[in-house]
Order: structure tokens, then sequence, then C-alpha cells
């Protein structure tokens, strides 16, 4: 066996090491390096396994993708339909998603979806042309359509931002922990009438939020918090934080759970002369426009990269063959103090 640097072999740098210069190398067949290399359970002298590995190593040696993907009847590639690519706060956990696609071999592809009518029409052709082995979504799947679409294609998918009990494996942020903590910061800046807007009624993410919340409040004895639910989008928060202000009970304090929904927040106040802090202290959820508004923003840092990541590991288990689970990202959120929160004026 040869273990050393051979000058004399025919192996260049320049291109790429194959099973043939390992068995070479280490002077056992092809066979044996290939069966070694894909699996761990192979039965082989142990000196043996390892001189194949440590020159497997050696050499940098890859598998040649295209011929392992045909093998396997893979494409290399995963699926990510996002339903707004110019969100920050998608934007962070498609990067998590897409690094940690490359490092475990695969290609990330993007789509941009806007509504869930087209999410079940680009799932159905996706599926159709075997582009992908798996799919990541963030959009919401508990419309018929789309679970019907599911349903008659299915393909190894993961749901991220929002569960869908009826549609897919979830990964998922501790949005109630979010809620809480917007509370309890408002809370311990002295505030006793409170305000919660951002999300429709019919998206998870905006319910565990706002679910959080109200338990916060009603844990020390605040009163009935106003509630006003409305699209996460910055005119979203601009309508409802003015249904907000403009009403009986305006409140000194308000989570804005969405970062757009913050965004639109500041504006709405501005547009009636509301002055934040001083009149009306403002949590949003974090991204990394919010330190550039005026004034900038407090704001909960959610761990989105880690999510996108862990829903690249999970996608890639499911295909692997191992169980399904729905996954909380064990990281909590974490509060970033900055000037559009104040003890209130009344």
């Amino acid at each position: 066996m040869a273990h050393g640097v051979n000058s004399l072999s025919p192996h260049s740098p320049s291109r790429p090491a194959t099973l043939k210069d390992i068995a070479r190398e280490v002077g056992v067949d092809v066979s044996t390096v290939s069966k070694v290399l894909k699996d761990g359970a192979f039965r082989v002298r142990p000196q043996t396994r390892k001189a194949i590995v440590d020159e497997a190593r050696r050499l940098r040696y890859r598998p040649h993708a295209v011929a392992r993907n045909l093998r396997q009847q893979r494409t290399g590639a995963f699926g990510m339909l996002v339903t707004d690519l110019t969100n920050p706060i998608y934007a962070v956990s498609v990067r998590g998603a897409v690094r940690r696609a490359e490092e475990i071999g695969y290609v990330m592809l993007l789509a941009e979806v806007p509504d869930e009518h087209a999410l079940a029409t680009v799932y159905t052709r996706l599926v159709s042309e075997r582009r992908i082995d798996g799919l990541i979504i963030t959009g919401s799947t508990n419309t018929e359509e789309v679970i019907a679409a599911i349903n008659e294609n299915p393909m190894p998918h993961v749901l991220i931002y929002r569960r869908g009990p009826r549609a897919g494996i979830s990964v998922t942020v501790d949005d109630e922990s979010a809620g809480r903590l917007a509370a309890n910061t408002l809370i311990a800046a002295g505030h006793r009438e409170l305000g919660f807007i951002g999300g429709f009624n019919d998206m998870d993410t905006a319910r565990r939020r706002r679910s959080g919340f109200v338990a916060a409040c009603r844990e020390v004895g605040l009163p009935e918090i106003s509630v006003f639910m409305g699209p996460y989008s910055r005119r979203g928060g601009y309508e409802s934080c003015l249904e907000l202000l403009d009403g009986a009970e305006r409140p000194t304090g308000i989570f804005a759970s969405n970062y757009l929904v913050g965004m639109g927040a500041l504006a709405a106040a501005y547009s009636r002369g509301v002055q934040v802090p001083r009149d009306l202290s403002v949590v949003t959820i974090d991204a990394e426009d919010t330190m550039y508004s005026a004034p900038p923003l407090t704001a909960i840092k959610m761990p989105l990269s880690e999510m996108g990541a862990r829903s690249v590991e999970e996608l890639d288990a499911i295909i692997r063959g191992e169980q399904p689970r729905d996954i909380v990202v064990d990281i909590p959120p974490l509060l970033i103090e900055r000037d559009s929160v104040a003890p209130p004026c009344r």
C-alpha cells in the first residue's frame, strides 16, 4: 500500500480525483473503494478502510454529482417559494437556507409567489417537471387549493414561518415568546394602555405573536388591549395604526408584530402628529432597516437565518427517509433596545 505522496502518480492536481486514483494509491479494487466511501457498514479490514478514507481526503476526492444524482434519481436541487423577495425579513431566512444547502451539497432555486392561488400552480409545475428534490415554502398552505395540489402531487416539503397542520412539516421560531417580550418591554417602561397591530387572523404567525402579547398583559392584570389586524405590509401597518390612534381609547404603547407593519406605524404616527416615543412607544420585529428609521425602532430579533438553515436540514432528513417532525428553533427572541420606547407622558 502506498500512503505517502507519490510523485509518479498519474493523478494530476489539475483534474478531480477519481475512485480509480484512490484504488491505485491504496492498492485495492475500485469496487472496494466505492463501497467503503458509499457505505460505512461495508465490511473491510479497519486498516484498509482507514487507508482509503485517508487517501480520499488527501486527494480531495468528491463524488461525481451528476452520476450520483442519476443513480439516485435526484436533481441535487431544492426549491424555495417566497411570497415577497423584497421583504428584508424573508431575505434573512433565504440567506440562511441557501448557505446551508450549499454546505450539504444542494443548489437552491428561488421563486417569488405572491399569492396562494399561484402557489398551487407553481407547486404542481415543479413536481411534474421534476426540477427539484424538495421544497421549502414560506407562504400559507391552508387553502383547499394548495392542500389539494400537495396531496395530489406529493413531494418532500417543509413550511417555514407558518405552521400547516393539514399540509406539511413546519420549521418556525418562538413567536409566542416574541409577543411576550414585546409586552413585557412596554410594561417595564410603565405603559398600561397597550395595542397590537399586524397580521390577519388566518395567519398563524400573527396569532402566535398576539397570543403571547395578550397573555403577558393579562398576567399583570392590564385592561383589555386594542387589537387591529391587517396585512403584513407597510400599508397594513399604516392603516391599522391610524385606526388605533383615531379610536376612543388611544394606547400609549403598541407592538407592531412585523417589521413592515412597524414602518407603517411610524408613518401613521407622523401623519397624526403623534411623536414617537414621547406620545407613543413602538416595539416591532427586527430587520436591518429598523435601526435607520426615525426614530430607530426598538425591535425583537428572531433567529430567522437559523430557521432557514434548519428547514434545509429537515428537508434533507425527510429525503433520506428519516421521520419528519415539526421544529421550533430553540434560540429565544432577543430584544434590541433603540429609541422608540420611553415612559408614557400621561
